[in-house]
């Protein structure tokens, strides 16, 4: 914007000096407009040569006062447009010509003096930083200061509730269940009806973190409820504009979300005096209760002791961290309350025919798929009415090897078919019968046959996984491919009506419900229970890594189990419980480690010794050795350094008494003496020390590495690496989920176990498991 200087302004005092002294005054200059466009035929003045008849001299005007004539515009001069203007008289003198208002103040059209007064405004008025945005501007709406308060709730709430050290519970899923209903109760309620249906499946998904404890199934669905909010607060009809509002879209009404909060009722001087007398509310009250209860406390020891307990213990660091969670959940939630009141539209306006193809064009195509896509289905039924026997014969791969072999294969092929569908119904022809009935017809065979195909991926990976049992990922890509195959019905059912409006909206919700049905299963407990029914080799390590929820299928058989996952629990936060974690503590309760007790013949319940008869022989160097008071032998200075202190100041470990027992030789335990030690580290860091006694080195070697092909086969471990040694066998490996770090060693008959839970997985765990399996060889040697 130029400045207003550079427009024509009012006659100068100057001017009005040169005229009064009898001198010319200077041509006028050509007046221009506030974007600098001159006007030539606005400017000059009209130079016909001078009647010869006289002019009839008007009296002279009286010169206007200085601040009217700041105030105001002279009016333009009105001429007749038939008549030139006439010429002075040959008598008159230049004074006289100078003193005439005509030739003092050059006269503008009257589109010239309103551009002039239109910029002038224009330049007053205050510059606007940031236009208003048309999808989110709604000047007419304005907050209710309940609104934006609880807005303050929900995220000082979350901030304090939904994460802790524990893990998640019912304050993760209170809060994403009140980030949704705040913008409900905000919007229009004539559209909360049909927003009820999206709000209740968000609902549902933030409420797995209060029901199930695994947390790869709590991730999934509390990222998918909080990327459906959005939708369910502002619907959108097409591709395009749910793809955008799931990209996070709905970021750019920052700025108007702020605007529409500050948009209250203000006094003369601009302030809030609703929102000055409610601070001023909360600092009495705030001020009252630290006075009298601070006199309260220190006039009674017992009134003190319950002040204490009812404050929690802050941490600086940790405070600094919530306070951060909060400013940023803040702005979240009043950014979505504010999309349920704008309900800004990100479908593109412009709806006009798309491009096309011809029929030949799109039949060619599709016709070669569909006949490659049934061509793989008949060999998949050869395949598969053959047998394992067919399979040796043909590729020599057990059926399960063959199985996982193309499973992948098949599931990228699904995927992309989604693709080619929807790109061939975009391209399609629609204006003819003809047209209508051949995209019907090839679209839908492909539909139908990627149906089939999506059969034949989840057929490999039952297969796979009756062979090699249950794993996470498995499930998941079980879980996938369900969702694939219900992708595809919906996409035959607009293959038929030619029409996809409903579609974006089903394909979310079928992946929300999903998701639930996911949940629903319990596929940590799934995990164990068909392990324990079907695997040949159980991997007792893969089933302790899972989370509580598979804790009831392991109490019956496997209390020792049990024992080792009661760290994760222990001591939880109340806004930390959920279900799964209630149901683990009445399990492991039941349990009460039956089936640890029922393997020690020689020792007695709390694993010391029992009073041995008289005449008995003295106990072997194994029996001295494999006791629980070789658990406080251990040195576990390294171990303490390497988990350090944790969010509230706790350094060292303590001994898991539940965790530290023995089991010796019994026709029910037949592997050898079995000794375990279990520590509590600070936060919920655990290490866990497991020794076994073989009959020989060779069959020691041996668990070790069956071992290491049980974490191979079930694809969980992040990296396996061995130790390097030629004369030690032994590797190192680590999960991610729950982040464990295992060292395994043979040494000798000895196979040693060292796992560092929720801490490091470098070199740095490697090295304190190598510390810990020479503290037990060497105190195993002192017996031997």
């Amino acid at each position: 914007m130029s400045d207003p200087a550079d427009s024509p302004a009012p006659r100068s005092e100057d001017a009005e000096g040169r005229a009064a002294s009898g001198e010319a005054p200077p041509e006028p200059p050509r007046p221009e407009t506030p974007m600098e466009d001159s006007r030539p035929e606005a400017a000059e003045e009209p130079s016909a040569p001078a009647p010869a008849e006289p002019v009839r001299e008007e009296p002279a005007r009286a010169e206007p006062e200085p601040a009217r004539a700041e105030q105001s515009q002279p009016e333009p001069a009105r001429a007749e447009p038939s008549q030139p203007e006439p010429a002075l008289a040959a008598g008159a003198s230049p004074s006289a010509q100078a003193a005439s208002p005509q030739h003092r103040y050059p006269q503008r059209p009257p589109y010239q003096q309103a551009q002039q007064a239109a910029y002038y405004r224009q330049a007053a008025a205050p510059p606007v930083l940031l236009p208003p945005n048309p999808r989110w501007h709604r000047p007419d709406s304005v907050p209710k200061q309940a609104v934006v308060l609880m807005a303050f709730v929900v995220a000082a709430f979350g901030a304090w509730t939904a994460l802790h050290s524990d893990g998640v519970g019912i304050g993760l899923a209170l809060t994403g269940i009140a980030m949704v209903a705040l913008p409900l109760a905000a919007g229009d309620r004539s559209d909360l009806v049909p927003r009820l249906p999206g709000a209740a499946l968000v609902a549902a998904l933030w409420s797995v973190a209060a029901i199930r404890d695994a947390g790869w199934v709590v991730i999934l669905c509390s990222a998918a409820a909080f990327l459906l909010t959005p939708l369910v607060l502002a619907p959108q009809r097409r591709f395009g504009g749910t793809l955008l509002t799931l990209l996070a879209g709905w970021l750019e009404g920052l700025a108007e979300t702020f605007k529409w909060a500050r948009r209250h009722r203000r006094d003369k001087d601009g302030r809030d005096p609703a929102t000055v007398r409610n601070l001023w509310v909360a600092l009495v009250t705030a001020v009252l209760l630290l006075v009298f209860g601070g006199l309260f406390a220190a006039a009674d020891s017992t009134f003190a002791d319950l002040i204490a307990r009812l404050l929690p213990e802050v941490d600086p660091l940790e405070f600094f961290l919530r306070l951060l969670l909060a400013a940023v959940l803040f702005p979240l939630v009043l950014l979505w309350t504010y999309t349920a009141v704008a309900k800004p539209s990100f479908d593109s306006e412009t709806s006009g025919p798309g491009r096309t193809v011809s029929r030949f064009e799109l039949a060619v195509p599709l016709g070669a798929l569909n006949l490659l896509f049934a061509a793989f289905i008949a060999v998949q039924l050869r395949v598969y009415l053959g047998g394992e026997g067919y399979v040796r014969e043909t590729v020599g791969l057990t059926f399960a090897e063959y199985a996982r072999q193309g499973f992948w294969q098949l599931s990228v092929v699904a995927v992309l078919s989604l693709a080619v569908i929807a790109i061939a119904a975009w391209l399609a022809p629609k204006r003819a019968k003809a047209d209508r009935w051949t995209a019907r017809v090839l679209l839908g065979m492909l539909c139908v046959l990627s149906m089939v195909v999506s059969a034949s991926a989840l057929l490999r990976m039952h297969t796979y996984f009756e062979a090699f049992g249950l794993t996470r990922m498995r499930i998941w890509v079980f879980t996938v491919e369900i969702w694939l195959a219900i992708l595809f019905a919906l996409v035959i059912v607009c293959c038929w009506k030619l029409r996809a409006t409903w579609l974006p909206r089903a394909v979310l919700a079928s992946g929300g419900l999903t998701l639930l049905g996911l949940a629903a299963v319990n596929p940590d407990a799934l995990i164990a229970r068909y392990n324990l029914e079907h695997d040949r080799k159980l991997d007792l390590d893969y089933l302790e890594g899972l989370s509580a929820d598979a804790v009831p299928e392991l109490s019956d058989d496997h209390a020792c189990a049990v024992a080792g996952m009661e760290y994760r629990w222990k001591d939880r936060e109340p806004l930390a419980w959920n279900w799964g974690v209630q149901r683990a503590m009445e399990a492991a309760e039941d349990a009460d480690g039956a089936s640890c007790r029922s393997h020690s013949s020689d020792l007695g319940l709390d694993g010391h010794e029992e009073d041995r008869p008289s005449g008995t022989a003295e106990p072997s160097a194994s029996e001295e050795f494999f006791t629980v008071e070789s658990c406080d032998a251990y040195d576990l200075t390294s171990a303490a350094e390497l988990f350090g202190t944790s969010a509230t100041g706790d350094y060292g470990l303590e001994a898991d008494d539940s965790s530290q027992f023995v089991n010796s030789p019994s026709p029910d335990y037949a592997d050898g003496w079995y000794l375990q030690c279990g520590y509590y580290g600070p936060g919920g860091r655990y290490l866990l020390v497991e020794v076994t006694q073989w009959e020989s080195a060779t069959v020691a070697v041996d668990s070790v590495r069956d071992r290491r092909a049980s974490y191979e086969a079930s694809g969980g471990a992040e990296a396996i690496d061995d130790l390097g040694s030629e004369t030690v066998e032994g590797f190192t490996a680590w999960y991610e989920s729950p982040r464990t770090h295992y060292y395994v060693v043979a040494y000798e008959e000895l196979e040693i176990v060292v796992r560092l839970m929720e801490s490091a997985v470098d070199a740095s765990a490697a090295a304190v498991g190598a510390d810990l399996a020479d503290q037990t060889y060497e105190r195993y040697l002192e017996f031997s």
